[in-house]
Protein backbone atom coordinates (compact mmCIF):
# COMPACT_ATOMS: atom_id res chain seq x y z
CA UNK A 1 0.00 0.00 0.00
CA UNK A 2 1.27 3.47 -0.94
CA UNK A 3 -0.02 6.65 0.73
CA UNK A 4 0.03 9.93 -1.15
CA UNK A 5 -1.25 13.46 -1.09
CA UNK A 6 -2.96 15.59 -3.72
CA UNK A 7 -0.81 18.54 -4.75
CA UNK A 8 -2.78 21.68 -3.93
CA UNK A 9 -3.43 23.32 -7.34
CA UNK A 10 -3.37 26.69 -5.59
CA UNK A 11 0.27 26.22 -4.64
CA UNK A 12 3.58 25.55 -6.35
CA UNK A 13 3.91 21.93 -7.44
CA UNK A 14 7.58 21.81 -6.47
CA UNK A 15 6.83 22.88 -2.92
CA UNK A 16 4.01 20.33 -2.81
CA UNK A 17 6.45 17.54 -3.70
CA UNK A 18 8.90 18.61 -1.01
CA UNK A 19 6.08 18.78 1.54
CA UNK A 20 4.94 15.25 0.66
CA UNK A 21 8.46 13.94 1.15
CA UNK A 22 8.90 15.68 4.51
CA UNK A 23 5.46 14.48 5.72
CA UNK A 24 6.25 10.85 4.96
CA UNK A 25 4.10 10.23 1.89
CA UNK A 26 5.15 7.87 -0.91
CA UNK A 27 3.74 9.75 -3.89
CA UNK A 28 2.11 12.95 -5.09
CA UNK A 29 -1.09 13.07 -7.09
CA UNK A 30 -0.97 15.94 -9.57
CA UNK A 31 -4.35 17.43 -10.41
CA UNK A 32 -4.01 19.14 -13.78
CA UNK A 33 -6.12 22.21 -13.01
CA UNK A 34 -5.84 25.83 -12.09
CA UNK A 35 -5.08 28.22 -10.78
CA UNK A 36 -1.44 27.06 -10.77
CA UNK A 37 -1.31 23.46 -11.96
CA UNK A 38 -3.06 23.39 -15.32
CA UNK A 39 -1.59 21.22 -18.05
CA UNK A 40 -0.38 24.31 -19.89
CA UNK A 41 1.41 25.51 -16.76
CA UNK A 42 3.06 22.19 -15.89
CA UNK A 43 4.10 20.93 -19.33
CA UNK A 44 7.11 23.29 -19.44
CA UNK A 45 8.18 21.94 -16.02
CA UNK A 46 8.42 18.25 -16.89
CA UNK A 47 12.21 18.17 -16.55
CA UNK A 48 11.92 19.80 -13.13
CA UNK A 49 9.25 17.31 -12.06
CA UNK A 50 11.41 14.37 -13.12
CA UNK A 51 14.33 15.83 -11.19
CA UNK A 52 12.13 16.25 -8.11
CA UNK A 53 10.96 12.65 -8.47
CA UNK A 54 14.55 11.41 -8.56
CA UNK A 55 15.64 13.68 -5.72
CA UNK A 56 12.82 12.77 -3.34
CA UNK A 57 12.24 9.15 -4.31
CA UNK A 58 8.51 9.81 -4.70
CA UNK A 59 6.39 8.86 -7.69
CA UNK A 60 3.40 10.54 -9.36
CA UNK A 61 -0.18 9.87 -10.32
CA UNK A 62 -2.28 12.26 -12.42
CA UNK A 63 -5.84 13.46 -11.92
CA UNK A 64 -7.87 15.28 -14.58
CA UNK A 65 -10.17 18.16 -13.56
CA UNK A 66 -13.52 17.16 -12.08
CA UNK A 67 -15.45 19.09 -14.74
CA UNK A 68 -14.02 17.18 -17.71
CA UNK A 69 -16.86 14.93 -18.87
CA UNK A 70 -15.78 12.31 -21.41
CA UNK A 71 -19.39 11.11 -21.59
CA UNK A 72 -20.75 14.49 -22.71
CA UNK A 73 -23.74 13.93 -25.03
CA UNK A 74 -22.52 16.54 -27.52
CA UNK A 75 -19.95 14.81 -29.77
CA UNK A 76 -17.72 17.82 -30.54
CA UNK A 77 -17.39 18.70 -26.86
CA UNK A 78 -16.85 15.06 -25.94
CA UNK A 79 -14.15 14.64 -28.58
CA UNK A 80 -12.38 17.80 -27.42
CA UNK A 81 -12.45 16.54 -23.83
CA UNK A 82 -11.03 13.17 -24.87
CA UNK A 83 -8.20 15.00 -26.63
CA UNK A 84 -7.51 16.96 -23.44
CA UNK A 85 -7.23 13.69 -21.51
CA UNK A 86 -4.88 12.30 -24.17
CA UNK A 87 -2.72 15.38 -23.62
CA UNK A 88 -2.68 14.55 -19.89
CA UNK A 89 -1.67 10.95 -20.69
CA UNK A 90 1.19 12.32 -22.80
CA UNK A 91 2.29 14.48 -19.86
CA UNK A 92 1.89 11.60 -17.41
CA UNK A 93 4.11 9.40 -19.53
CA UNK A 94 6.80 12.08 -19.61
CA UNK A 95 6.96 12.29 -15.79
CA UNK A 96 6.47 8.49 -15.50
CA UNK A 97 3.21 8.75 -13.56
CA UNK A 98 1.55 5.45 -12.73
CA UNK A 99 -2.04 6.28 -13.70
CA UNK A 100 -4.42 8.92 -15.02
CA UNK A 101 -7.87 9.39 -13.50
CA UNK A 102 -11.05 10.57 -15.19
CA UNK A 103 -14.44 11.09 -13.53
CA UNK A 104 -17.74 9.37 -14.22
CA UNK A 105 -20.60 11.81 -14.85
CA UNK A 106 -24.10 10.37 -15.23
CA UNK A 107 -26.23 13.51 -14.88
CA UNK A 108 -26.65 15.80 -17.85
CA UNK A 109 -29.98 17.54 -18.38
CA UNK A 110 -32.63 15.22 -19.79
CA UNK A 111 -30.22 12.59 -21.11
CA UNK A 112 -30.60 9.02 -19.89
CA UNK A 113 -27.71 7.85 -17.67
CA UNK A 114 -27.33 4.67 -19.74
CA UNK A 115 -26.62 6.78 -22.81
CA UNK A 116 -24.05 8.81 -20.90
CA UNK A 117 -22.38 5.61 -19.66
CA UNK A 118 -22.25 4.36 -23.25
CA UNK A 119 -20.68 7.62 -24.37
CA UNK A 120 -18.11 7.37 -21.62
CA UNK A 121 -17.28 3.77 -22.49
CA UNK A 122 -16.64 4.75 -26.11
CA UNK A 123 -14.33 7.54 -24.95
CA UNK A 124 -12.54 5.17 -22.60
CA UNK A 125 -11.83 2.83 -25.49
CA UNK A 126 -9.93 5.64 -27.22
CA UNK A 127 -8.10 6.52 -24.01
CA UNK A 128 -7.22 2.92 -23.16
CA UNK A 129 -5.91 2.41 -26.70
CA UNK A 130 -3.63 5.42 -26.24
CA UNK A 131 -2.56 4.50 -22.71
CA UNK A 132 -1.75 0.91 -23.70
CA UNK A 133 1.13 2.12 -25.87
CA UNK A 134 3.19 2.81 -22.75
CA UNK A 135 1.51 0.64 -20.13
CA UNK A 136 -0.33 3.59 -18.57
CA UNK A 137 -3.51 2.80 -16.60
CA UNK A 138 -6.73 4.81 -16.95
CA UNK A 139 -8.88 4.80 -13.82
CA UNK A 140 -12.47 5.99 -13.46
CA UNK A 141 -13.51 7.81 -10.28
CA UNK A 142 -17.04 7.62 -8.89
CA UNK A 143 -18.85 10.91 -8.34
CA UNK A 144 -22.41 10.01 -7.31
CA UNK A 145 -22.93 6.63 -8.95
CA UNK A 146 -23.79 3.16 -7.70
CA UNK A 147 -21.78 -0.01 -8.26
CA UNK A 148 -24.34 -1.02 -10.90
CA UNK A 149 -23.43 2.03 -13.01
CA UNK A 150 -19.79 0.98 -12.99
CA UNK A 151 -20.65 -2.62 -13.83
CA UNK A 152 -22.37 -1.32 -16.98
CA UNK A 153 -19.35 0.79 -17.85
CA UNK A 154 -16.77 -1.95 -17.35
CA UNK A 155 -18.87 -4.46 -19.26
CA UNK A 156 -18.40 -2.25 -22.33
CA UNK A 157 -14.75 -1.24 -21.74
CA UNK A 158 -13.10 -3.77 -19.43
CA UNK A 159 -9.60 -2.31 -19.69
CA UNK A 160 -10.43 0.70 -17.51
CA UNK A 161 -9.84 0.35 -13.78
CA UNK A 162 -11.87 1.36 -10.74
CA UNK A 163 -10.90 4.45 -8.77
CA UNK A 164 -12.92 4.49 -5.55
CA UNK A 165 -13.45 7.87 -3.95
CA UNK A 166 -14.59 6.92 -0.45
CA UNK A 167 -15.96 10.36 0.37
CA UNK A 168 -18.02 10.50 -2.83
CA UNK A 169 -19.45 7.05 -2.16
CA UNK A 170 -20.54 8.24 1.29
CA UNK A 171 -22.74 11.03 -0.07
CA UNK A 172 -24.79 8.63 -2.19
CA UNK A 173 -27.79 6.62 -1.15
CA UNK A 174 -26.33 4.21 1.41
CA UNK A 175 -23.29 5.76 3.09
CA UNK A 176 -20.69 3.34 4.43
CA UNK A 177 -22.65 0.36 3.11
CA UNK A 178 -22.22 1.79 -0.39
CA UNK A 179 -18.48 2.18 0.13
CA UNK A 180 -18.14 -1.47 1.10
CA UNK A 181 -20.35 -2.49 -1.82
CA UNK A 182 -17.94 -0.78 -4.22
CA UNK A 183 -14.93 -2.51 -2.65
CA UNK A 184 -16.57 -5.93 -2.75
CA UNK A 185 -17.89 -5.52 -6.30
CA UNK A 186 -14.57 -4.34 -7.78
CA UNK A 187 -11.89 -5.89 -5.58
CA UNK A 188 -10.25 -7.39 -8.66
CA UNK A 189 -10.44 -4.10 -10.59
CA UNK A 190 -9.76 -1.60 -7.81
CA UNK A 191 -6.63 0.33 -8.75
CA UNK A 192 -6.68 3.63 -6.85
CA UNK A 193 -8.47 5.09 -3.81
CA UNK A 194 -9.20 8.61 -2.56
CA UNK A 195 -9.93 9.11 1.14
CA UNK A 196 -11.52 12.08 2.90
CA UNK A 197 -14.47 12.48 5.24
CA UNK A 198 -17.89 14.15 5.18
CA UNK A 199 -21.24 13.96 6.93
CA UNK A 200 -23.13 12.25 4.13
CA UNK A 201 -25.95 13.78 2.14
CA UNK A 202 -27.20 13.61 -1.41
CA UNK A 203 -25.62 16.47 -3.31
CA UNK A 204 -22.29 18.05 -4.16
CA UNK A 205 -22.58 20.47 -1.22
CA UNK A 206 -21.95 17.51 1.08
CA UNK A 207 -18.57 16.81 -0.55
CA UNK A 208 -16.54 18.85 1.94
CA UNK A 209 -13.27 16.84 2.06
CA UNK A 210 -12.68 16.85 5.81
CA UNK A 211 -9.98 15.04 7.74
CA UNK A 212 -10.60 11.39 8.50
CA UNK A 213 -12.67 10.99 11.66
CA UNK A 214 -14.40 14.37 11.38
CA UNK A 215 -17.41 13.05 9.45
CA UNK A 216 -19.62 9.99 9.69
CA UNK A 217 -17.67 7.50 7.57
CA UNK A 218 -16.95 4.25 9.41
CA UNK A 219 -13.22 4.08 8.68
CA UNK A 220 -12.77 0.84 10.60
CA UNK A 221 -15.29 -0.80 8.31
CA UNK A 222 -13.71 0.73 5.19
CA UNK A 223 -10.16 -0.30 6.07
CA UNK A 224 -11.31 -3.79 7.01
CA UNK A 225 -13.03 -4.16 3.63
CA UNK A 226 -9.93 -2.94 1.76
CA UNK A 227 -7.72 -5.37 3.66
CA UNK A 228 -10.12 -8.25 3.05
CA UNK A 229 -9.99 -7.35 -0.65
CA UNK A 230 -6.17 -7.56 -0.39
CA UNK A 231 -5.85 -4.02 -1.69
CA UNK A 232 -2.17 -3.02 -1.94
CA UNK A 233 -2.03 -0.11 -4.37
CA UNK A 234 -2.24 3.69 -4.05
CA UNK A 235 -4.35 5.72 -1.62
CA UNK A 236 -4.49 9.52 -1.94
CA UNK A 237 -5.59 11.76 0.91
CA UNK A 238 -7.89 14.48 -0.44
CA UNK A 239 -8.14 16.49 2.78
CA UNK A 240 -8.69 20.10 1.82
CA UNK A 241 -7.87 21.81 5.12
CA UNK A 242 -5.41 24.69 4.90
CA UNK A 243 -3.76 23.43 8.09
CA UNK A 244 -1.73 20.46 6.87
CA UNK A 245 -1.77 18.92 10.33
CA UNK A 246 -5.28 17.62 9.55
CA UNK A 247 -3.86 15.82 6.53
CA UNK A 248 -1.05 14.30 8.57
CA UNK A 249 -3.44 13.18 11.34
CA UNK A 250 -5.55 11.49 8.65
CA UNK A 251 -2.50 9.59 7.41
CA UNK A 252 -1.66 8.50 10.95
CA UNK A 253 -5.22 7.36 11.59
CA UNK A 254 -5.36 5.25 8.44
CA UNK A 255 -1.95 3.76 9.13
CA UNK A 256 -2.98 2.82 12.66
CA UNK A 257 -6.16 1.14 11.46
CA UNK A 258 -4.30 -0.70 8.72
CA UNK A 259 -1.69 -2.05 11.10
CA UNK A 260 -4.04 -3.02 13.92
CA UNK A 261 -7.11 -4.49 12.19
Amino acid sequence: MFLGTLADPRGDVGQEVYYAKDAGFSFVEISLEGPRCSLEQLQPRTAELKQLRDETGLFYTCHTPWGWNIGNPYPKIRDATVQQVIDVINFAETIEARLVTVHMHTRFGLYDRRQLIGNMASSLTVLCDRAARSGMTVTVENVDQTPEDFKRLFAIEPRAKMHLDVGHANISYAGSANIVAFIEAFKDRLYHVHVHDNRGGHNVDADIHMALGMGNIDWTRVVKALKEAKYNKTITFEVFARNRRYLEISKDLLNDLWENL
